[in-house]
């Protein structure tokens, strides 16, 4: 009877419906401790498995591989422990298991690793073999050409790969352009790369801007010339193919300035404007750039095409003023010595401010007619006329007024009005307190202390401009600062460095006899330290400036051999450069200069400019 009861009551606890949802929810509650158990090994086991992977220890990352794999056959477990097995070069496990998780998904992509493993193991014919099973039928879903093409190139078959798009395109004749584009580029096969990049662009002309941005990456590798190149030839015949077609016209132009053909430019913006009109803007910009990378014939053929075009157009004051400031530049730069030049170009000054007058259009005009006229023909008061009427204009922007100012403080230092000439620099510098000529003024306010002799004043104005934003500016500072202190570290009572101010002072007054005497003075009481080199290298320019150029010439040589290590080597080797391809005409001498520069100094500031002089010179052979 008592144990009737304990049945009894066993029953009714046990099998009642409360104890049957407490019992299930504690089933439950095992079952997700279990499954997180089991969540967190598999966890465990992943990272330990990844940290075999990256540290190269493929065989303890393929068994883990394997054994996360069989538990969970995901796409990424196989591809760790697939290329862990072919690391291994365990390429009949590989094979297994392509063909395993192959049969599984369906997916084409691990066709691709099974014919990837033939490959791998040496048997070529298999390989291919399976590869021409999948690309004979390509499917119709462009999506699931995309993937097919995608896997293959990720296995690094891409010329197998630019053959589906090649089939699949068959279908529609426009399409797989870029897919095209990039799987060419991966072969290297670059002349169709081109070929469909300007296909796609004939098609699709508003994604011109995508397709230029790709083409710029790539040219910026393009350390062997063979892509610009290559660009250049196809375009060139579409533009021949397609006479009307105003993009590829605009192509062209666009791909001679950013491989820094600017004839080529000028002359497709010329084209551009004859054929089709209203290219003033484009013509502007090869001449303004061709301008401020050193171009000057260009950029006077452009802005002179400007002004020969009409009197009333919208650029014809800009074009004015650029075209004068292109002519006096150039001979700046070639350092011209011949007195009839600069006598033609102060006439032709004159003669510009007489068309187009005086305004806040012709600022370059006043300032470089002055420059000529002071600098050149040695007329110091007829040079601060043209500056004074010239700053009696109005001008919005405080800019145009300190370039003339700039240029007038100079002339009183020509005329030694040194102090003078320092006031007006500071003028310029509260003026123009954070703009880059604000920056000018204050580095000529620091050379004038220094020809001055007021070494520790100009080097506290230096100190600030080595942070300059301009990098000219920054950079011009630095070096005159390394100078003072180099040359004060060896000669602490500055003797040496105000013989170094003084031939600098003259120099700049184009006094060069005087220059030449203090520099040799250096050079006579000085056997080593820095002073040599130095007065070596200055010495080299002045005989270029008073167009001895010979001396120049084989200073510049002497610079170089004897002292390979100096901060001024890199400069000595451009301006030898320069000086034979301007003066001596001797253009390979010069060529190989620009290459020696390419090779030796390859962070110089003269290094993009040299191989742009190179290319230039390489072209005209």
């Amino acid at each position: 009877m008592k144990l009737l009861k304990y049945i009894v009551l066993f029953s009714l606890v046990f099998c009642s419906p409360f104890w049957g949802n407490i019992n299930a929810q504690q089933i439950k509650k095992v079952q997700l401790q279990k499954s997180h158990a089991g969540q967190q090994r598999n966890s465990s086991a992943e990272r330990l498995a990844m940290s075999y992977y990256r540290n190269g220890e493929f065989e303890k990352a393929a068994s883990l591989f394997s054994q996360l794999y069989n538990q969970n056959p995901t796409n990424f477990y196989y591809n760790y422990y697939f290329n862990s097995l072919v690391k291994l070069k365990n390429f009949k496990e590989a094979e297994k298991l392509s063909k395993k998780q192959n049969r599984r998904t369906g997916m084409l992509r691990y066709k691709i690793d099974l014919a990837y493993v033939y490959d791998m193991e040496g048997n070529k014919k298999k390989a291919i073999n399976t590869l021409d099973k999948l690309t004979n039928k390509i499917p119709g879903n462009r999506s699931q050409v995309m993937r097919l093409a995608s896997a293959l190139q990720q296995r690094g078959y891409y010329g197998t790969a630019a053959k589906v798009y090649e089939k699949a395109r068959l279908q529609n004749n426009n399409a797989y352009e870029m897919e095209l584009a990039n799987a060419y580029q991966l072969t290297g096969d670059y002349d169709k790369m081109f070929e469909h990049y300007l296909s796609h662009l004939e098609q699709n002309p508003d994604d011109r801007q995508m397709i230029k941005n790709r083409i710029q990456t790539l040219l910026r590798y393009d350390v062997n010339d063979n892509l610009n190149k290559t660009l250049k030839e196809k375009l060139i015949l579409k533009t021949r193919e397609f006479p009307d077609n105003e993009m590829f016209a605009e192509f062209l132009l666009w791909y001679s300035m950013q491989s820094e053909d600017f004839d080529m430019a000028f002359k497709q913006a010329s084209a551009l404007d004859r054929r089709f009109g209203n290219a003033e803007e484009y013509l502007l910009e090869v001449a303004d750039i061709s301008l401020s990378n050193k171009d000057y014939e260009t950029a006077a053929k452009a802005y002179k095409f400007m002004i020969d075009k009409h009197k009333n157009g919208a650029f014809y004051l800009e074009s004015y003023n650029g075209y004068y400031k292109s002519l006096v530049e150039k001979e700046i730069e070639e350092n011209n010595s011949d007195p009839k030049i600069w006598k033609n170009l102060q006439k032709a000054g004159v003669k510009a401010l007489e068309q187009v007058g005086v305004n806040t259009s012709t600022v370059d005009i006043s300032r470089l007619l002055a420059y000529v006229t002071a600098f050149k023909l040695g007329d110091y008061d007829e040079a601060k006329t043209i500056l004074n009427n010239a700053l009696e204009i109005n001008y919005g922007d405080l800019s145009d007024k300190s370039e003339l100012k700039l240029e007038l403080a100079d002339i009183l230092v020509l005329q030694d009005f040194i102090w003078d000439a320092s006031l007006l620099y500071s003028q310029i510098e509260g003026d123009m307190k954070y703009e880059t000529i604000g920056h000018e003024a204050k580095f000529r306010n620091a050379k004038l202390f220094y020809y001055a002799g007021e070494f520790q004043w100009s080097l506290t104005r230096l100190d600030i401009l080595k942070s300059a934003t301009s990098k000219l500016i920054s950079n011009d500072a630095i070096e005159l600062s390394m100078f003072i202190n180099t040359i004060l570290e060896e000669d602490t009572m500055g003797f040496d460095l105000r013989k170094f101010a003084k031939a600098d002072l003259y120099s700049f007054r184009n006094q060069n006899d005087s220059a030449v005497i203090y520099l040799n003075k250096i050079l006579a009481t000085n056997y080593s330290g820095k002073s040599p080199e130095y007065a070596t290298y200055k010495l080299a320019k002045v005989f270029s400036n008073s167009g001895e150029y010979e001396k120049s010439d084989s200073l510049y040589t002497l610079m170089v051999e004897k002292f390979p290590e100096s901060v001024k080597t890199d400069n000595a080797i451009f301006e030898q450069a320069e000086l034979n391809r301007l003066k001596l005409n001797n253009i390979d001498k010069a060529m190989s200069l620009y290459l020696k520069l390419m090779k030796d100094f390859p962070d110089s500031v003269y290094t993009g400019e040299a191989r742009m002089r190179y290319r230039k010179l390489k072209e005209e052979e």
